[in-house]
């Protein structure tokens, strides 16, 4: 696709069901959410991993392996939120695309680089960037993978228009952008036996010159850009986009185009919550 024929698409989020019925909205489970602060990259996968793993064994716990129901489960629903430390990934579809010698080169600039099991292709995290890694299970929510994924990518539109920033969707383009050619956010999933893992990552004040050593996303000609520059274009510098900052605007903009309540993961299920500590010790 080239630069002159991208569409960009601005979602109404108020009007935004992701396709469910009232009925099925009226029905839906809390989310809790957890920020888990600066984690390394290979710690987080392990962790989600390992949950992805623990859901699964318990909802298809019944005879012949099939769904028990939501209230014999102990395991919740979680939006985990966090940093990492800098690290560049790669998804499923480019492992061992990257040379030896590129890997070495991305190395010596102070960041790990890790090949994951998310789709989308390689990006950067690090300091000053909100991590979302949602863990839900779709059937309890009524949603399939592709509304799920547009459920993603609204919630970072309808957070940036709390900030008074028009963003929007490319079809075809997963993540959110605020011009046809600067991305505020990068989208990359996982969904196994409809329990979700990796999810998305917001820029805030990140340091955009780690985006300048690769193709973000392997998209030409397209740039990465935190919120912090878009303010800043904007003459309004001096509103705080720090991730502490923007991390209530994230979830109340997932409970709005989710619609279902999101509240402290220790509330919904200190279980769960106990369950994320241990796994990443």
């Amino acid at each position: 696709m080239t630069m002159s024929s991208i569409k960009l698409i601005s979602p109404k989020i108020g009007q935004c069901t992701l396709s469910r019925s009232a009925t099925q909205l009226s029905s839906l489970p809390p989310i809790g959410y957890i920020y888990l602060g600066t984690v390394s990259y290979a710690k987080a996968l392990n962790m989600q991993k390992q949950l992805c793993r623990l859901r699964i064994d318990e909802i298809y716990a019944g005879p012949h392996h099939t769904r028990i129901p939501r209230e014999d489960r102990i395991l919740a629903d979680s939006l985990i939120l966090l940093e990492h430390s800098p690290v560049y990934t790669n998804g499923r579809r480019n492992h061992g695309v990257l040379s030896v010698d590129e890997i070495a080169r991305l190395r010596k600039l102070g960041c790990d680089y890790v090949e994951t099991n998310r789709g989308g292709e390689i990006t950067f995290h690090g300091p000053g960037q909100l991590v979302a890694y949602p863990n839900m299970y779709l059937k309890d929510h009524h949603l399939g993978t592709k509304c799920y994924v547009k459920g993603l990518e609204y919630t970072i539109v309808e957070a940036c228009a709390r900030l008074g920033i028009d963003a929007n969707v490319v079809r075809g383009f997963p993540g959110v952008w605020v011009s046809q050619t600067h991305k505020v956010a990068a989208l990359g999933t996982h969904v196994q036996k409809y329990v979700t893992s990796h999810g998305f990552a917001l820029n805030c004040t990140t340091d955009m010159k780690w985006f300048n050593e690769i193709v973000p996303c392997g998209l030409e000609g397209r740039l990465a850009i935190s919120l912090a520059n878009v303010l800043a274009k904007q003459g309004r510098a001096n509103i705080d986009t720090s991730v502490g900052a923007l991390m209530p605007t994230v979830i109340d903009s997932f409970k709005a185009v989710f619609g279902c309540d999101v509240l402290p993961l220790e509330e919904v299920s200190p279980k769960t919550y106990a369950t994320i500590k241990w796994l990443l010790e």
